[in-house]
């Protein structure tokens, strides 16, 4: 009986040996995990940034267990061409980093039953990338946000009670602003504000815009568009011209010079979108785990409402984050 069992653990020790000289090799290794990413606007790139941060902390360092494929922003056609030969490659997880980008990934990741995390997506179920936000089913799942629009126009009336007139730029290609144009509608009219609405596709549209705008604009609201994003330094310069204050869709646009938000960290958005893709990388079809919201936060550029003459009120300033003129002089 000892004999048996002494020659078992011999056996046991054998194999160990020989997994341990293999991984030594390189012939046994941890899969490394390919991951797609598809973009429709430079500024989501901040999200990719907090995923690649955030999976990192779970053991997917870039270069090391993980492989991102990744051809920068694209427009049209070309989104939807580069989501087919993304799937063409076959990768473990779909990444969308906006709402054009999550509807050209869905539908060629769906056929192939590539699951698909976006980070983020506005209105997931109107968009048709879900059945309902508790259980998403259709292979993907992800970060929502839009619902704050609302209170971030009552935020800027706050802040800026003058307001009368607001310019809004916006793609109406794209289902995502086009939704936040018509959350805002209500807001306005109840408010007293006149909302200017104006069709950008590209950046000579929104040069158009900004060459046009009648002295009577009041803000500037920038939606959650990606593409209008994007080009937020010709918005703020424009807006410099005329004195008048900028609205942005997240706290990175208050950092570079906008007056105000009240809306999410792009980062922290990526990271949160992280957390959700390792547990489909574990496994879990990515239709059952619920499609969570991104933190919304007041940001305030004390700098900006400097220059525009805008005395806010102490008990607003309490509960913003604080900036002076760059993310390094934050005020809190």
């Amino acid at each position: 009986m000892r004999l048996r069992w002494v020659l078992a653990m011999l056996g046991v020790v054998a194999v160990l040996a020989l997994a341990l000289l293999l991984q030594a090799m390189g012939v046994l290794r941890q899969k490394d995990v390919v991951i797609g990413v598809l973009n429709h606007g430079r500024i989501a790139e901040l999200s990719l940034d907090g995923f690649k941060a955030g999976l990192s902390q779970y053991g997917y360092e870039e270069g090391r267990r993980v492989t991102y494929f990744y051809r920068g922003p694209l427009l049209g056609d070309a989104l939807e061409e580069e989501a087919r030969r993304l799937v063409g490659l076959k990768p473990d997880l779909l990444l969308a980093l906006s709402t054009p980008a999550a509807k050209a990934g869905h539908r060629a990741a769906q056929a192939a039953g590539i699951p698909l995390v976006f980070a983020p997506a506005s209105d997931p179920v109107g968009a048709g990338l879900a059945d309902s936000l508790g259980r998403p089913g259709r292979n993907a799942t992800g970060v929502t946000f839009g619902i704050q629009e609302p209170l971030r126009l009552q935020w800027l009336k706050t802040i800026v009670p003058k307001i009368r007139t607001v310019v809004v730029p916006y793609n109406p290609d794209d289902i995502s602003p086009r939704l936040s144009v018509e959350r805002i509608k209500p807001v306005a009219h109840e408010l007293g504000i006149t909302l200017d609405l104006r069709h950008v596709r590209n950046v000579a549209e929104l040069e158009e815009v900004l060459a046009s705008l009648p002295r009577e604009v009041d803000a500037f609201f920038v939606p959650t568009d990606a593409l209008v994003a994007s080009y937020l330094p010709q918005i703020l310069k424009a807006s410099m011209g005329l004195g008048i204050p900028v609205t942005t869709v997240d706290r990175r646009g208050v950092i570079n010079g906008a007056l105000m938000s009240y809306g999410l960290d792009l980062v922290a958005l990526g990271r949160q979108g992280a957390r959700i893709a390792v547990q489909v990388l574990a496994g879990t079809p990515a239709g059952d785990l619920p499609i969570e919201t991104a933190e919304f936060r007041l940001s305030i550029n004390l700098e900006t409402a400097q220059r525009l003459g805008v005395d806010i009120a102490e008990s607003y300033l309490r509960q913003a984050e604080l900036f002076r003129g760059g993310e390094s002089n934050s005020a809190r």
